[in-house]
C-alpha cells in the first residue's frame, strides 16, 4: 500500500521521504515534525539493545559447562544479532521513510535468518565453518525478494512471513530428531504471544491513542520480542546440551 510522505514540509525527515517514498504500514503512533518522530516506537527498541548487551556481557559465563568448540557460530553472534536488530529498527521509527523501512526489514531478516542457518547446521545441512558466510550471503537474495514486492506493489511483509516459515518447518524437523524438553520453550511462547497481541491490537487501532508518545502497543512489540529473543537464546543454549547428549550415545 502507498501511503503519503508523513513528513511535512520543512520538517527534519520531509526530504528524504520524498526521496526514497514513504513506508509501506503505518502505526498508531502519530508522525511528529521532528528528529525524533515517533518517540514511542523509536526507544522502546532500546530493549533489544539491553538484552543483546546482556547476551554478550554474560556469554562466557551462560556457556561456562559447554565446550565453545561445539557451540554453533549463530549462538556466538546471537547478542550482536538483536543489538542489530534494535538499531534498525530504532532508526527506521526515528526517520520513518521507506529507505529505513528497508534497513528494519534487514534488521528482521537478521533474526530470522540466522535461526534459519542454525536449524540447517543442526540438521546437517548446512557445514559450522561455512554458516555466518551463506548467513551473509543470504541477504543479497532477501533484498531482491523484497523490492520485488515493492515494485509489484505486494506488502513487503511477505519476505520476512516466508523466512519465519522455513524456521517454524526446521525447527518441527528438529523437534522430531532431538526431543528436546519443552518446559523452557512454552515460557518462550509468552513474550512473543504478547508481541503479536499487541501488534494486532496496534493495526487496528484498538485503544490508540496517536498523541501518547510514551505507550504504544507497537512499542510493547518491540519490548516483549526482546525478552522473547531472550529467553529463546537461553532455551537455545540448553537445546545444545540436548544435541551434544544425543551424540555421544550415537
Amino acid at each position: 500500500m502507498k501511503l503519503l510522505n508523513p513528513h511535512p514540509p520543512g520538517c527534519f525527515w520531509h526530504e528524504m521521504a520524498e526521496t526514497y517514498g514513504a513506508p509501506d504500514i503505518k502505526y498508531c503512533e502519530e508522525t511528529l515534525c521532528a528528529f525524533i518522530s515517533e518517540p514511542a516506537n523509536t526507544w522502546s527498541n532500546m530493549a533489544f539493545v539491553i538484552v543483546g548487551l546482556l547476551i554478550i556481557l554474560n556469554f562466557k559465563r551462560l556457556t561456562q559447562n559447554q565446550d565453545s568448540n561445539s557451540l554453533s557460530p549463530a549462538l556466538k553472534v546471537y547478542g550482536l544479532n538483536m543489538i542489530s536488530v534494535g538499531l534498525t529498527s530504532f532508526f527506521y521509527h526515528l526517520s520513518n521513510n521507506f529507505l529505513t523501512q528497508f534497513f528494519d526489514f534487514l534488521g528482521m531478516y537478521a533474526f530470522g535468518g540466522l535461526l534459519m542457518f542454525y536449524h540447517l547446521e543442526q540438521l546437517g545441512k548446512l557445514k559450522s565453518q561455512s554458516l555466518i558466510r551463506n548467513y551473509l550471503l543470504s541477504f543479497i537474495p532477501f533484498t531482491l525478494i523484497f523490492f520485488a514486492l515493492r515494485a509489484l506493489q505486494l506488502p513487503v511483509q511477505f519476505s520476512v512471513i516466508t523466512v519465519a516459515l522455513i524456521v517454524l518447518a526446521t525447527k518441527i524437523k528438529l523437534v522430531k530428531i532431538y526431543r528436546p524438553k519443552f518446559k523452557l520453550f512454552f515460557y518462550t511462547l509468552i513474550p512473543f504471544a504478547l508481541a503479536v497481541t499487541s501488534q494486532i491490537l496496534d493495526i487496528n487501532r484498538v485503544a490508540c491513542n496517536p498523541q501518547n508518545h510514551i505507550f504504544q502497543f507497537h512499542a510493547l512489540w518491540h519490548i516483549f520480542n526482546a525478552l522473547g529473543m531472550g529467553m529463546l537464546f537461553l532455551y537455545y543454549l540448553n537445546f545444545h546440551k540436548t544435541v551434544m547428549k544425543r551424540k555421544e550415545t550415537v
